[in-house]
């Protein structure tokens, strides 16, 4: 396949490698000079300098042969002509990020020549609102729109399962239990077998129906009472779109920026929310408006440091949950390790909506994990696969990879050795990257 990016920053760059290790053929288009040569130096793809919004530039990338075009640069407008230049040009398949809600009609797009339009701020706002209803968990990915979740999360010291191989949970819990379909420890991602055991600190992801990942979280951290009351970090459009989504479902939520404008439009926003003018680590203020109080504490603010520093205040004074927007992609696997109790990327969580949309065969999506070498590879199975109409037991499965979730069209399975994948049923399968050929060729 032959992909077009208009743009080279961060977003450009994670999906431009993702695309390369998968063999497409990818071109980046990108204005900044000093951007080129970065992309030039890191990247196993063709990079040429100029503006990706103009015919002679897409042509000089040779538009009429892609198949798709994906515009992420910071600026909404110049994906949007990227993309309606495109369509022009007869590119079938065009995707551009755009933050400005203006452009959408509701939840709809108002152009209807771009085949997807994707809002980082959306992603974001949806993600911090998951991650606050699942206290434990560090990671939230939904498939099968939201009937299947895949959840990470640490296992806490004197945790019902910790020390126990997966057989014995298994064993004890029966259904209360979801399956563990990666673990993270000291470095390394183990995509696991029965007998491993799950020790303290581990980091794991595991898949479940939506209502029973709750009931598992539990096993691996001690329950704790539903979200009352959230602190926000950030006046700015992601804080006052979660102030609002979580004051909408009756939580009690401060919003709190030391800037005046942004503090000042986010109160004539915002009916239900308290807005504060002040430091956000200025701990004596903090503790003035009942941080120890506060179910979760989310930093949102243009400054990673800031938010790391916020955070960090609040988790060490009291706040039951810490979470970090962090916009440096490289920063989000190390902040668990120093006491973040989870971040959100709206650059990582934009380069995955955009990996929805490649659809290579019986290939649906390709989903990378944070803190974990892991992908989550959603495939279909046909009637010529490999691995349909026979017991799961007796299907020689790649190594390195897991099944986790069988999605048939009204019901999720959780499979076990007995269970059958039929012809059309969608799955979910967990595999290092140097076996998801293998797992697709299974398909």
């Amino acid at each position: 396949m032959k992909i077009i990016i208009v743009g080279a920053g961060a977003v450009g760059s994670i999906v431009a490698k993702r695309l390369s290790r998968e063999n497409h053929d990818v071109t980046l288009i990108e204005a900044n000079e000093a951007v080129v040569a970065e992309a030039q130096q890191h990247l196993d793809a063709l990079v040429i300098q100029g503006n990706g919004a103009t015919i002679p530039m897409l042509k000089e990338a040779e538009v009429e042969k892609a198949d798709i075009l994906i515009a992420v640069t910071d600026v909404d407008e110049i994906n949007i002509l990227a993309c309606l230049t495109a369509h022009r040009l007869g590119v079938p398949t065009k995707v551009a990020r755009v933050r400005n809600e203006d452009y959408y009609a509701g939840e709809a797009s108002c152009f209807e020549e771009i085949s997807h339009l994707i809002n980082p701020d959306r992603e974001a706002v949806n993600a911090l609102y998951e991650l606050l209803q699942k206290k434990a968990a560090t990671d939230i990915y939904e498939f099968a729109d939201g009937r299947v979740q895949v959840v990470g999360a640490r296992v806490g010291r004197g945790a019902a399962v910790e020390g126990k191989s997966l057989i014995e949970i298994e064993s004890e819990l029966g259904a209360r239990w979801a399956l563990v379909a990666s673990i993270t420890r000291a470095g390394k991602t183990i995509i696991p077998c029965g007998e491993d055991l799950l020790q303290e600190d581990d980091q794991v992801f595991i898949v479940g129906r939506r209502g029973k990942i709750e009931e598992a979280l539990q096993y691996l951290a001690p329950p704790t009472a539903p979200i009352e009351a959230v602190m926000i970090v950030g006046a700015n459009s992601i804080g006052v779109s979660l102030a609002r989504m979580l004051s909408d479902n009756g939580i009690a939520v401060k919003l709190l920026d030391s800037n005046s404008d942004l503090a000042h439009g986010a109160s004539t926003k915002l009916e239900n929310t308290l807005v504060l003018l002040g430091d956000p680590t200025d701990l004596e203020f903090l503790e003035s408006e009942g941080l120890a109080e506060m179910d979760g504490f989310v930093a949102l603010s243009e400054d990673d440091d800031m938010n790391l520093m916020a955070s960090l205040l609040a988790r060490t004074h009291g706040a039951r949950k810490t979470i970090a927007l962090i916009r440096q992609p490289n920063y989000v696997p190390l902040l668990s390790t120093i006491g973040v109790d989870a971040a959100v990327s709206p650059r990582l969580s934009t380069a995955d909506a955009i990996m929805r949309y490649f659809r290579r065969g019986n290939l649906l999506s390709l989903t990378s994990l944070k803190e974990n070498d892991a992908e989550i590879v959603e495939l279909q199975a046909t009637e010529h696969s490999k691995v349909t109409g026979i017991p799961l037991a007796e299907v020689e499965f790649t190594k390195n990879a897991l099944l986790g979730a069988i999605i048939k069209p009204y019901q999720v399975v959780i499979p076990r050795g007995g269970d059958v994948i039929d012809p059309g049923d969608k799955v979910l399968v967990f595999a290092l990257p140097s076996a998801v050929s293998a797992v697709q060729k299974l398909f």
